[in-house]
This record gives C-alpha cells, structure tokens and sequence, in this order.
C-alpha cells in the first residue's frame, strides 16, 4: 500500500506542478495580450501536449491506481487538442474558443469521473469537486459561445485559463488530503 502511496502522490504532485505552471500562462496571456496569435498559439499547444503526456504517464505507470484508468483518453484528447492549436496558430482566434472549450470540457468530464469515484467515501469533498467539474463545463460553453469581442477574447482565454487551473489546484490539493479515506480505490 506504501508504493501506491508514492505512485498517487507522485501523480498529484505533477499535476499540481502543471496546474501552477499553466495558471501562470494564464497570467501571462492577461499580461502580456498584445503578443502574437502563433506565439499564443503554440505556447497553449505545447502545454496541451504536455498534459496530455503528464496523463498518459500517470496511465501507463499506475495501471493499478484505478482513480488514474481514465487517462488514457483524457491523454489522448489532450494531445490531438495540443497538436491542432500548434498546427493551427495563425488563425487562433477563430479557433482558440473552440479549442479551449474542449479542452475544458475534457476536464469537466475528467472531474465528473474523479466525483463518481470519491462520493461514495466522501460526500462533503465530492460536492467540492462536482462544483468543481460543472465550473469548468460552464467556462468551456462560455468560450465556445464566445459572447465577447474579438479584441477582448484572448484576455479572457487567459483568465480562464487561470481559474480553471485554480479549481484545478483546488480538486488536485483535496484528492491529496483525503487519500486515507479514497484508500479504497485502488
């Protein structure tokens, strides 16, 4: 049971550095919103890509982490996502709504699955962590509507690239302080 331990909270730890590490993009993005659509472009696609790797990763050496068995495709989604925007930079702007609305629609799901699994151990986290999953499927029907001008719209791809790494940060920190209880998952 030690060596699960290590193996979920080698996980938790690099989602959590990922979550920090694009929370600051998202800051960046709000700071820095004049910079060029290929430079936005490819820099949201190589985190995308990186993700998707972190979650192929956390799939394939954890195999016996079953709260991880979903990976897989979340990995997978998360690299062909990464691939598009990096492929596609020059016309972000018409496709970068598109793009992060799945991308957070992904993790919307994803969440959904980590709430089906830990609610039956912890009622009070999973309301947590459902609020947690159905924000992040409102940020992505927001951006893939789309309701702002295009002059604001990659301002507000960085805001919500932050807030949802800190609902992120937020489920990450409590699957890590309630392991003991989710011991049952694996």
């Amino acid at each position: 049971m030690k060596k699960i331990e290590q193996e979920f909270n080698k996980i938790i730890l690099i989602k959590i550095s990922f979550s920090v590490v694009f929370a600051l993009l998202g800051i960046g993005i709000v700071l820095k919103s004049d910079t060029t659509n290929k430079t936005v472009g490819l820099l949201i696609g190589t985190f995308f890509l990186i993700y998707g790797w972190i979650q192929l990763f956390s799939f394939f050496n954890k195999k016996k982490l079953t709260l991880f068995r979903y990976d897989i495709i979340f990995g997978l989604l998360n690299l062909m996502a990464g691939l598009f925007i990096m492929f596609n930079p020059f016309s972000l702007l018409n496709i970068l709504n598109l793009s992060l609305g799945i991308e957070f629609i992904i993790d919307g799901i994803n969440k959904c699955v980590y709430f089906f699994y830990i609610k039956k151990w912890d009622k009070k986290s999973s309301k947590i962590l459902l609020a947690s999953s159905l924000s992040f499927l409102f940020l992505s029907i927001i951006i893939i509507i789309n309701p702002f001008p295009t002059l604001v719209i990659t301002k507000t791809v960085g805001i919500f690239i932050l807030l949802t790494n800190i609902l992120n940060l937020n489920h990450l920190v409590l699957l890590k302080r309630k392991f003991n209880n989710y011991k049952e998952l694996f």
